[in-house]
């Protein structure tokens, strides 16, 4: 064969197995949304992917003081059909923390758990109200059936390679949102 249709074939195999590899990263990666803040490049950002990609602080209620409050925190997990290993891990330590750290809440409902596949047609509503791309964690405050606040609990993607120092820093997280609501009661 003439060396430079060798070359030319080469080149070819070349460029064809680069084009597969991309497209299969692309596809077992799926669940990683692009962050929406192009001038950080940490895992947080490549996971963080709601719609408003700066935390959403948790506002000091003011409820009022003459009824007492029922307090309801829902953590939130949204992912694809066929999560990453991440996306998992992300919401299996949240689960953990909660029935590990706050076992009486959980099993009388103030501290609530719930995954969400934002790819079905069917949670749709649930992915707009809370303009949800791709995985993310979320922490949803209920006071006596009204939702007060939504926190963003994507900061939470830097720990997911820790598990203990995960749990730590979601139980802290958690234990601030329940303070600020119940001292306000």
């Amino acid at each position: 064969m003439a060396p430079g249709l060798r070359r030319n074939r080469d080149s070819w195999l070349i460029a064809g197995i680069l084009i597969i590899g991309v497209s299969l990263s692309l596809i077992v990666c799926g669940c990683i949304a692009p962050a929406n803040d192009a001038g950080t490049a940490t895992d947080t950002a490549l996971h963080n992917s709601t719609l408003n990609s700066t935390p959403t602080p948790t506002p000091t209620p003011t409820p009022p003081v003459t009824e007492p409050v029922q307090i309801t925190l829902t953590v939130i997990k949204f992912e694809p059909a066929r999560p990453c290993q991440l996306c998992t891990k992300l919401g299996n330590y949240a689960k953990e923390t909660i029935e590990l750290y706050f076992p009486e809440e959980y099993q009388s409902g103030k501290i609530r758990y719930q995954t969400v596949n934002y790819q079905d047609p069917n949670n749709i509503e649930l992915v707009k109200k809370y303009g949800v791309s791709g995985s993310s964690l979320l922490i949803s405050v209920m006071t006596d059936d009204n939702e007060e606040a939504t926190t963003d609990a994507n900061d939470m993607w830097q720990y997911v390679g820790n598990k203990e120092e995960y749990m730590t820093v979601f139980k802290t997280k958690l234990e601030g949102i329940l303070s600020a609501y119940e001292d306000a009661t």
